[in-house]
């Protein structure tokens, strides 16, 4: 294997991040804090509903809409990006000291578990729900269950990659709902799961919600969308076989292309022909978080993070940096364009991921599901000017630094990888967020993560 040189090369990786929904067309009911369980959900109509609210809260800042990719960057920003901003939460976060009191962990902690309280109220009242939509709704509701709890377990728990998955706790599994109290789940004090339980669920639920939602389901959750999510959990189990299946279905039920100029493949008002699954923005609907911290006041933001030099050079040298055409640059000073549009949907998953991750799996395997590791390769590669060079793992991971850069991917295949951040471990407890301060409060008999 020809061995990675640059410092930014030997990151390797960086994946994705996430999805398809949108704040619009949701269907107006009662909010469910204001009902009792018993009564909120006692009709097609209004299960439905919910299933947007589902959506909604998984759209918002605290979560897709924004810090599950700005928090993961920040942990792992190594060189490639600072903070310059004011805000104290984040500058926690980037210096690896963070407090349990730091309100950006909370709120992502606490909009999770309600998303996936919400989730379980539909789930729980699915039998209302008329035929021709019931499946639907089931899987898509299983999806954001099994999401959210997957984006919760790699941030507040250790790595799968560690090997002791069985014995390391994770996080509060939750499969029924609780009575609805703004989200939290303090109420239950429920003991936490270990890692390997946690993903077993997600694993269940996303195989579940893939048999049952449609291939085609306009902006909400599809089949190719379950099946992206399915390949991320299977790859952070270093489960090459079970990554490669799902990223060739996800891949092949999408009917995605890749656009043909890299830079406009971001900041877009609509989904791309390469979108896979993206949170939708519009002016009266909608939030890129993003936007805020990463792009300059003239762009709609505060342009607190800002890329290195070193970094923005490297880039340059993938050809995803700064060129002489401000159409295609991707670095503009100090900033990264990929969020620059303050109404821009923000991305989850896109095709160049998938590609990246069934070339990988195929590689580690010895197989050619799909296409071979080096057509994969080829295909993000050509897209963007640079010639071809031989498919190796090392060279798939390298390929994922530049291409999948600033979208919330580097901090999880590092994990995964077993690769050290700003010379801590992959399972250094500096890596791990704590839980809540608040949380602790409500339930003493909570145990919080070693290092806090």
């Amino acid at each position: 294997m020809k061995h990675i040189k640059n410092k930014y090369i030997n990151y390797m990786m960086v994946i994705i991040a996430y999805l398809s929904f949108s704040c619009e067309d949701y269907v107006d009911v009662e909010p469910l804090n204001t009902l009792s369980a018993e009564n909120a959900l006692n009709s097609s109509e209004k299960v439905i509903g919910a299933l947007n609210g589902v959506y909604n809260t998984m759209s918002g800042t605290a979560l897709l809409g924004g810090d599950l990719i700005f928090v993961a960057e920040l942990l792992a920003a190594d060189g490639k990006i600072s903070f310059g901003g004011t805000f104290n939460d984040p500058r926690q976060i980037i210096n690896k000291q963070i407090l349990t009191t730091n309100s950006r962990v909370n709120n992502i902690f606490n909009a999770g578990y309600s998303a996936i309280n919400r989730a379980n109220l539909v789930l729980e009242a699915i039998d209302v729900v008329d035929d021709a939509n019931r499946d639907r709704v089931e899987g898509e509701a299983l999806f954001a269950r099994a999401l959210i709890h997957f984006e919760l377990v790699k941030l507040f728990a250790k790595p799968y990659s560690d090997g002791n998955a069985s014995s390391n706790i994770g996080i509060v599994l939750k499969t029924e709902a609780s009575p609805f109290n703004g989200g939290d789940i303090s109420s239950d004090c429920d003991v936490r799961s270990t890692v390997q339980q946690v993903y077993d669920i997600v694993l269940a639920d996303l195989i579940a919600a893939s048999a049952l939602v449609p291939s085609s389901n306009g902006i909400y959750a599809n089949k190719a969308t379950v099946n992206a999510v399915l390949a991320r959990v299977y790859l952070q189990m270093g489960n090459y076989a079970g990554a490669r299946d799902a990223a060739n279905l996800a891949i092949n039920d999408s009917g995605a292309s890749m656009v043909p100029t890299y830079r406009f493949a971001f900041a877009q008002d609509a989904n791309t022909s390469e979108d896979i699954f993206s949170i939708q923005v519009s002016e009266i609907d909608g939030v890129n978080g993003m936007n805020t911290f990463w792009a300059p006041s003239a762009q709609g933001g505060r342009g607190d993070v800002r890329v290195t030099a070193g970094f923005a050079n490297f880039l340059t040298s993938q050809n995803r940096g700064t060129n002489a055409n401000p159409n295609v640059a991707m670095i503009i000073g100090n900033y990264t364009t990929k969020w620059y549009n303050q109404f821009g949907n923000v991305q989850m998953v896109r095709l160049a991921e998938l590609l990246l991750i069934r070339a990988e799996a195929n590689l580690e395997l010895g197989t050619s599901i799909g296409a071979t590791p080096q057509q994969d390769l080829d295909v993000v590669r050509t897209r963007v000017g640079l010639p071809s060079i031989t498919a190796t793992v090392n060279n798939v991971l390298t390929e994922r630094i530049s291409e999948l850069a600033f979208e919330g991917q580097y901090l999880h295949d590092f994990k995964r990888r077993q690769l050290t951040i700003e010379g801590f471990s992959f399972d250094a407890n500096e890596l791990v967020l704590p839980i809540p301060q608040n949380q602790i409060n409500a339930c003493p008999d909570t145990q919080q993560n070693a290092g806090y």
